[in-house]
């Protein structure tokens, strides 16, 4: 039996649950964890960022390469309010994270007194993290300090995955606990089994065997559940068409027969066309939010008399989509493993070539379509990324170029903020990343959001970290502009160089300045030829290109519009009809 610190405690307890790396943002009430962790140097590193929110956006990082828990730590007061897009961020995307910020002495807390504040940089934490994390823990004086970390442990990573958040006081760092060996908490899921799982897959096998045309929606969830693998042998079983959300375009690779792309209103037309023609329906992982599907149920999968929602969550699932949909609340990786087994058991054999062959000739007759600056940027760029490399996309134009055209090479992983939509995540995310999995990592984002936290090129380049960072820099928000072309009769306030409202900057001189190799490449003017070197950053100047189709979700994809002509439409619709 030893006796120690809670914050040595703290510490042990991330080394025995197997989290290799904490990110952070020294300050007084935070300043004995820190001290805890160098103290353990030499089994868990801690990373110092540029600020909070950055180390917040690594964290979640970490967690979304490592499938570990996250940590970010900070100070109390504006330390932690500078944490709290990162804790949404982790919210909205279901990202298991701990964050853990000090606070002032439990006698020093304002707690229910009339006033604003007592204690110096006091701030009512709780209540701001209420309601953007699964649990908050308020920290006392002689409460069960060990099972309040094993019980937020447990809360992020178990059911659907995400933050948890503890506030804890400087001087409850200080108090003694006694402890034995710590052992890693085995997370004995349960898993959220709708009754009657084996029934219901069973009848998906027979919809299979019936319908024409049938299609997988697979979103994140999947990614989330660590069942990649599952899904990609289930693909080879089925041998059915898999159209994809935003974040999940790394499932499968781009050279697949079975790959249509991701939907949504900033998707290409493929996936669009598919899912109007498709009979019926398999929803894997995702929330199917109005983003993807649209807002009118009628346009979305007309055609489909069946869907199947498969979710571990019984909220998104009591947002029904259709009244046809049969809805299996599971754990994704426990399902998809019990799918494969009675597809097996079965001997299931597939049937649908003919709809895979048209939908592969729909694509091709498409793939010259729609294609602006942007997309071919995109692909020429992320063609050259080697294979099992990390892609981390930021908020904005760059992303909707980089998920309709980026080459997905085998063993690409993408990242980017899908729920919350964080202009500056990629760049701080990335850090978090590349101490996850140790693998190459390309930054891609916009002038705007390069902007939003671009101090943590110290970091990156302190540290030595292979990250090479490359800006599409149109010098302008685009994605506002669009709302502004669209809502607003091109009325562009605050969001171009050209009203004189709106600046980027120069990106070699600060690259520079961090020291970081830097290079300029001005496409504006003149076509030049872009060689991606490692390591570096890279500022691409461009001129604003629109991004096409601007279809919204459910819209009409086969509608001659100056881009798709007549005779194409006839023939794509003579494939789908069948």
């Amino acid at each position: 039996m030893r006796n120690i610190s809670v914050a040595d405690y703290f510490v042990e307890f991330l080394i025995a649950n197997e989290v290799t790396d904490v990110f952070g943002y020294q300050g007084g009430m935070i300043a004995y964890i820190f001290d805890s962790l160098g103290k353990y140097r030499d089994k868990i590193n801690y990373h110092s960022c540029a600020t909070e929110q950055g180390a917040a956006l690594a964290a979640c990082g970490y967690a979304q390469a490592t499938h570990k828990l996250g940590v970010a730590i900070s100070t109390s007061g504006p330390g932690f309010t500078n944490m709290v897009t990162g804790i949404a961020n982790a919210w909205c995307d279901s990202v298991p994270v701990l964050f853990l910020s000090g606070n002032v002495n439990t006698k020093d807390k304002k707690r229910n007194k009339n006033i604003r504040q007592l204690g110096f940089q006091e701030i009512q934490s709780i209540s701001i993290a209420n309601s953007i994390t699964k649990k908050t823990y308020e920290v006392e004086l002689e409460q069960d300090y060990k099972a309040i970390f094993e019980d937020a442990y447990i809360t992020a990573m178990c059911g659907r995955k995400g933050p948890v958040f503890i506030d804890l006081p400087i001087n409850i760092c200080r108090e003694r606990v006694d402890v034995d060996a710590i052992s890693k908490i085995k997370l004995n899921e349960l898993f959220a089994i709708s009754e009657n799982v084996d029934r219901n897959i069973n009848f998906i096998i027979d919809d299979l065997t019936t319908h024409k045309k049938p299609l997988i929606i697979v979103g994140d969830g999947v990614r989330q559940a660590d069942a990649v693998k599952e899904f990609k042998n289930l693909i080879d079983l089925l041998e059915i068409p898999v159209v994809t959300t935003l974040p999940a375009i790394d499932i499968l690779p781009s050279t697949s027969e079975y790959r249509l792309g991701y939907m949504g209103g900033t998707a290409r037309r493929e996936s669009g066309i598919a899912l109007q023609n498709t009979d019926c329906v398999i929803a894997i992982g995702t929330r199917l939010c109005s983003k993807q599907i649209g807002h009118n149920m009628e346009l979305f999968i007309p055609m489909a008399d069946r869907i199947y929602r498969i979710d571990i969550d019984k909220g998104e699932l009591d947002r029904k989509v259709k009244s046809e949909e049969i809805q299996i609340q599971i754990d994704v990786k426990f399902f998809l493993k019990r799918f494969l087994q009675i597809l097996r058991q079965r001997n299931y054999t597939p049937s649908h070539k003919e709809w895979i062959n048209r939908c592969s000739e729909m694509c091709g007759l498409l793939r010259n379509i729609d294609i602006t600056m942007g997309n071919s940027l995109a692909n020429e760029i992320t063609c050259q990324f080697p294979e099992n490399a990390n892609i981390v996309m930021d908020v904005g134009k760059n992303m909707t170029y980089c998920g309709q055209s980026a080459v997905i090479k085998s063993g690409t992983q993408v990242y980017m903020s899908a729920g919350l939509g964080t202009m500056g995540y990629a760049l701080p995310a990335a850090i978090g990343i590349c101490y996850g999995n140790h693998r190459p990592t390309y930054v891609i984002m916009g002038d705007g959001g390069a902007q939003m936290n671009i101090q943590e090129l110290n970091t990156i380049v302190k540290n030595n970290l292979p990250i090479t960072i490359i800006i599409l820099n149109n010098k302008a928000l685009g994605n506002i502009r669009i709302f502004q072309e669209q809502y607003l009769d091109s009325r562009y306030v605050a969001t171009s160089e050209k009203e004189n409202d709106y600046f980027s900057c120069d990106f070699d001189k600060i690259g520079k300045a961090y020291g970081i190799e830097t290079e300029s490449i001005d496409l504006s003017k003149k076509k030049k030829t872009i060689n991606i070197s490692e390591k570096k950053l890279i500022d691409i100047i461009y001129n604003d290109c629109p991004v096409l189709p601007g279809i919204v979700a459910g819209g009409e994809y086969m509608k001659a519009d100056g881009k798709l002509d007549g005779a194409t439409i006839d023939k794509i619709s003579r494939l789908m009809n069948y």
